[in-house]
């Protein structure tokens, strides 16, 4: 159906309501969506800002139908994440099969944030990727002078798991990795204490991802990034399941 409306210059143009590219044929199926799509996460109690990356199969279509996925991301409440991110997946799946959906948000954990990325399909296993910050004394430096001069460090595990993971058991056991774990709020003693507790476990980057490894060994993907204190460039290493796989999201 066509209607009449006003385009910017005043005249009369036409909306055709029936217009339906999308749809239109292509021999090549290509998987496509949204990215960097922000809403807000619901559980009944709580919301927090979550980022969502929605992309399914144009199957043997033109292009994507994304205003049905923006749909599907505002349209339900759910007891969890994992919950929620499997619905949408099988709200869009309802017409454009194929979808999987990415979720990123930070969640708190003690006095800090832990940064969690969710993969989920409608069925299937779960892809999880947790991004936790700590702090690392170097063992060189410890061995030579005996003080390991200090840095933050970001380490960063990708596991899959048939169900929901209790995110804060995760991040607790990675923070386990560091020298130390650093806190927000301390009086110059605790300082102290905590500077004395990184020296006593002096660890490299190699070493985050080894103990990393020895808490998750089912891990697909593990890297650890220590920001330099006393250098301009930063100490990174990883290790992955499959040499040369890193994750895509």
């Amino acid at each position: 159906m066509a209607s009449q409306r006003k385009n910017a210059e005043g005249t009369l143009g036409y909306i055709d309501a029936t217009a339906d590219v999308q749809s239109e044929g292509s021999q090549v199926p290509v998987d496509a969506g949204v990215a960097g799509l922000r809403v807000l996460f619901s559980d009944g109690n709580l919301s927090m800002p979550v980022e969502l990356d929605i992309q399914t199969s144009t199957g043997f279509h033109r292009g994507v139908h994304m205003s049905r996925l923006v749909r599907a991301a505002n349209a339900k409440k759910a007891k969890s994440v994992e919950k929620w991110v499997r619905w949408i997946a099988a709200e869009v799946n309802r017409t454009q099969p194929g979808s999987s959906v990415v979720c990123r948000y930070d969640m708190p954990h003690e006095d800090r944030f832990v940064e969690i990325t969710v993969r989920a399909k409608e069925r299937g296993a779960l892809t999880y990727r947790f991004a936790v910050e700590g702090m690392t004394a170097c063992p060189c430096s410890k061995k030579m002078i005996g003080v390991g001069h200090m840095q933050r460090a970001k380490l960063t595990v990708v596991v899959s798991s048939a169900g929901p993971l209790d995110s804060r058991s995760v991040a607790a056991r990675v923070t386990e990795c560091f020298s130390a774990a650093p806190r927000e709020e301390m009086k110059r003693l605790e300082e102290a204490k905590k500077i004395l507790e990184a020296q006593a476990n002096p660890k490299f980057a190699e070493d985050l991802v080894r103990e990393c490894l020895n808490r998750f060994p089912n891990a697909k993907y593990v890297s650890a990034r220590c920001f330099e204190s006393i250098h301009l460039h930063d100490a990174v290493a990883t290790w992955s399941s499959k040499p040369g796989w890193m994750p895509t999201f």
